[in-house]
């Protein structure tokens, strides 16, 4: 009966099926209130939240402190310059025989910028100024900065820091919160749907570069193993602000699906990979990193 449940409302969401296991593993200690729990986030209805100077609070009742959205918001904004600054940096030499990712960057520039732009107007709309990013999340813009290999560069900005912070964690941010604040997320979810066209040849290009086995198969587990560790990293240091705002659980969740995200993509599109003993080594070696 559980089985059926978790069915219908991946359906009803349009969820990957799966991610229907990590769901089971979070609902089956306490399949009616987890479910109810869960849901409560999305189906609003007509309920409405509450912005104060100092907390925010869901529909469900679920409240944050205004300080720790503003974090959370700092490090997308942290994320998307961070992204165009690489860009810019990749695309700044002229390089005939990979001229294609050249222009890809470059145009990524104005995207991510224009990113950043919403993120920041958010943040100050909300009467804040950004704060400074954490060192986890700096680590992971640093490795990612200094990949060397256009193919590999691709892989890495366009699906797995996409999928595990953009896809996991970016979406349900704007779906949770734009019942709470809707006059100000329109316009944050605007500027990234406009630019959505934009990163199609990204998307394309991983396609191809995964799909024709172009990275060698240990280079690209190993690359992928790292980025994501230091991802996990970056996600953990920020529990504890879920654990005061009463959902530890729910985000140990979504951490789970942020980082099985590019894996699963990554073996939809033929790379081999044993997604559950990944997982387990990307968990030990994010214990064992020293950011």
């Amino acid at each position: 009966m559980l089985d059926s449940v978790i069915d219908s409302l991946l359906q009803k969401y349009g969820i990957p099926t799966w991610v229907k296991p990590y769901v089971y593993d979070y609902v089956k200690k306490d399949p009616l209130n987890a479910i109810k729990r869960a849901t409560s986030f999305i189906e609003v209805k007509r309920k409405r939240g509450v912005v104060t100077n100092s907390y925010v609070q869901l529909p469900n009742s679920t409240t944050f402190k205004m300080s720790s959205i503003i974090h959370m918001l700092s490090l997308f904004l942290y994320g998307t310059e961070r992204t165009a600054k690489i860009a810019k940096a990749w695309s700044a030499k002229p390089d005939p025989r990979h001229a294609s990712y050249v222009d890809y960057y470059a145009s990524m520039v104005e995207v991510q910028e224009r990113h950043a732009r919403a993120t920041r107007n958010l943040i100050e709309g909300l009467g804040h100024k950004p704060e400074e990013p954490t060192k986890e999340v700096m680590a992971v813009f640093d490795y990612v900065s200094n990949i060397a290999e256009w193919n590999k560069r691709i892989v890495a900005t366009d699906l797995i820091v996409r999928s595990s912070y953009g896809d996991a964690f970016g979406q349900v941010f704007y779906k949770v919160f734009y019942f709470v604040m809707p006059e100000f997320m329109r316009s944050f979810g605007k500027a990234f749907t406009e630019t959505e066209s934009q990163s199609e040849w990204g998307i394309k290009e991983v396609e191809r570069v995964v799909a024709g086995n172009e990275i060698d198969h240990d280079q690209l587990l190993e690359m992928s193993m790292e980025i994501l560790c230091r991802i996990e990293r970056s996600i953990d240091a920020e529990m504890h602000l879920a654990d005061q705002a009463g959902i530890k659980k729910e985000a140990g969740l979504l951490k789970r699906i942020a980082i099985a995200y590019p894996l699963h993509k990554l073996e939809a599109l033929g790379f081999i990979v044993n997604v559950s003993k990944t997982e387990k080594e990307i968990e030990s070696r994010a214990r064992k990193l020293k950011c």
